[in-house]
């Protein structure tokens, strides 16, 4: 028997992206269970016509590209702008005063920021204040009115509230408002087969793709996958050096 090295493979590590050409430094995705780079080939085919039957009688196999795809479990804001072409922003907790708002009887009012508490609730022309428990409700971060509200409802959904609360820090998405984006992509892990032996990955230069599904709703884990492709990095050159990227290993 001829003898083999053995050179299998388990992975798992971090993934670390940044805008490509910025200033700025590599950021983890955090937990993220798949990374795949995958080449794509246009084949031409050349029939033989002399035998019966047929065959190939030459191919020809032309690299189209390189698909990418990740994986990610941590929904948070920086993910999400970077899979929903989004912008991302933190708000601090505080206090909100005299909020506007149309609010009706039977049911929620979204009020701008997710409240923690509800202080006061006022006409919106003025006037003594409403009473917690009767007239309105804080739930699940929101205004609600109860059925039996003596609040007024709104003329021509006009306001007619004005909401004083307290809001929880929160990070908030603009969703699908920036174009696409190209980035610069490492993947450090551990090879586990090989008793945890060193992995690096350098992608040169990504292009971002949208996240493929936003599951709110379900029996599993949430789970994001972004599809891109890797793009040639013109500023490398040389004999025998890669625009699209570098596979290393520990020895």
């Amino acid at each position: 028997m001829i003898p083999s090295t053995d050179y299998s493979y388990l992975g798992s590590g971090s993934i670390l992206i940044r805008e490509f050409g910025s200033a700025a430094p590599l950021v983890t995705l955090g937990n993220c269970s798949e990374l795949k780079f995958s080449p794509q080939e246009d084949v031409k085919t050349l029939m033989d016509s002399t035998q019966p039957g047929g065959n190939k009688r030459n191919e020809v196999r032309r690299l189209t590209g390189v698909d990418m795809s990740f994986t990610f479990h941590d929904f948070s804001a920086a993910n999400f702008a970077i899979g929903l072409r989004s912008s991302a922003s933190d708000i601090a907790a505080g206090t909100v005063p005299a909020e506007e708002a149309v609010a009706y009887k039977g049911g929620y009012t979204k009020l701008a920021k997710i409240a923690a508490t509800i202080t006061k609730v006022e006409p919106a022309g003025g006037g003594a204040a409403y009473t917690v428990g009767t007239d309105y409700e804080l739930r699940d971060g929101m205004l609600y009115l109860p059925s039996t509200s003596t609040i007024p409802a709104p003329v021509s959904g006009a306001v007619n509230v004005n909401v004083t609360y307290t809001n929880v820090a929160q990070s908030k998405v603009e969703a699908l408002v920036a174009s696409n984006k190209q980035y610069e992509l490492v993947f450090v892990g551990l090879n586990e087969a090989q008793s945890g032996k060193r992995v690096r990955v350098h992608a040169y230069k990504v292009s971002g793709g949208v996240l493929q599904e936003m599951a709110l709703i379900g029996d599993d884990f949430g789970a994001g996958q972004v599809n891109g492709a890797l793009l040639p990095d013109g500023s490398r050159t040389g004999a025998g050096i890669s625009q699209y990227f570098t596979f290393e290993t520990e020895a």
